[in-house]
């Protein structure tokens, strides 16, 4: 089998699981849209499902991802996705041990969203599922240390890119809820979330962009780099989308929340929340060929 099929089977099944990732941290942190009141009862469980569907695809695309890295190494073809040797190989490298934790995290967070702790108190059960859950983006986020150049810098940098990583993740997961709260929440619930998650944007993405262009600097290591290597060249196309998500976000803080109040404040919010999501999978998609086919140039 051709190198640039197995190359695109590990693109998208990164892709999938970087998505089943931000659902889980979406639903962490905005747990209260997800679970709403009775009049919206049946479209939260439909909400649910769905979270639930895209963690279960990206715990497949986990397992899809390990053998076609094995597949890439012993380059014989799909037989070779499944030889016995280069199987154990793999299983006892960081391709493994990466593989073995993403599906850790991801089983504690499908425990957490389908189990019914029963306790005396509700909110003991709930700390207990939050604590599942934020279990589950720890060990998920560490998994982005083990392979990759990044594996080879030091511990600073590896917790910078846990933090990059996680930051992305609640930022990505929390648009799919926001739109959600655009249909489902009154005017005075619906601006309470948006001003507090624009505030805590605020700090969260400049944490991101810090912690992602040091890692940046790290990785192509000068300027020349940049603008000459495969490599700087894709981190520009992913830096010109961030950049871009950076304006949709804006717009949202100083134009389209404080007209909330209008009759068409709320769906022109809406369809915003829309083309910030499909940016945000760009920038994913992006991401995911960053990290699996275009490599830093030293």
């Amino acid at each position: 089998m051709e190198m640039y099929i197995w190359n695109t089977v590990i693109v998208l099944s990164k892709i999938v699981f970087y998505v089943g990732f931000a659902c889980i941290a979406g639903y962490t942190f905005f747990r209260q849209v997800f679970e709403q009141s009775e009049s919206h009862k049946n479209l939260a469980i439909a909400n649910l499902k769905w979270i639930r569907g895209s963690i279960v695809t990206a715990l497949i695309a986990n397992a899809i991802w390990f053998f076609a890295n094995t597949g890439a190494m012993a380059e014989e073809g799909i037989q070779g996705a499944f030889d016995p040797d280069i199987l154990d190989i793999m299983w006892h490298s960081s391709i493994g041990d990466g593989t073995l934790l993403k599906g850790l995290g991801l089983v504690l967070a499908i425990f957490a969203m389908t189990s019914h702790i029963k306790f005396k108190s509700v909110s003991l059960s709930n700390s207990i599922k939050q604590s599942i859950l934020g279990l589950s983006l720890i060990v998920l986020s560490y998994t982005f240390s083990l392979f990759g150049h990044v594996s080879e810098l030091g511990v600073f940098e590896k917790v910078l890119l846990m933090l990059h990583v996680l930051v992305m993740a609640w930022w990505f997961g929390s648009l799919f809820p926001l739109k959600q709260a655009c249909h489902e929440q009154d005017y005075e619930q619906l601006y309470s979330v948006m001003d507090k998650f624009g505030r805590q944007a605020s700090i969260a993405v400049s944490l991101l962009l810090v912690a992602g262009l040091w890692l940046a600097f790290q990785l192509v290591g000068t300027l020349a780099a940049l603008f000459s290597s495969s490599y700087g060249q894709t981190l520009l196309l992913k830096l010109a989308l961030v950049v871009s998500i950076l304006g949709i976000a804006a717009k949202h803080k100083l134009k389209l929340v404080p007209q909330l109040k209008n009759n068409d404040g709320r769906e022109a919010l809406s369809k915003s929340i829309s083309i910030e999501m499909v940016v945000a999978f760009a920038i994913l998609s992006v991401t995911a060929g960053l990290t699996s086919v275009v490599g830093p140039a030293n």
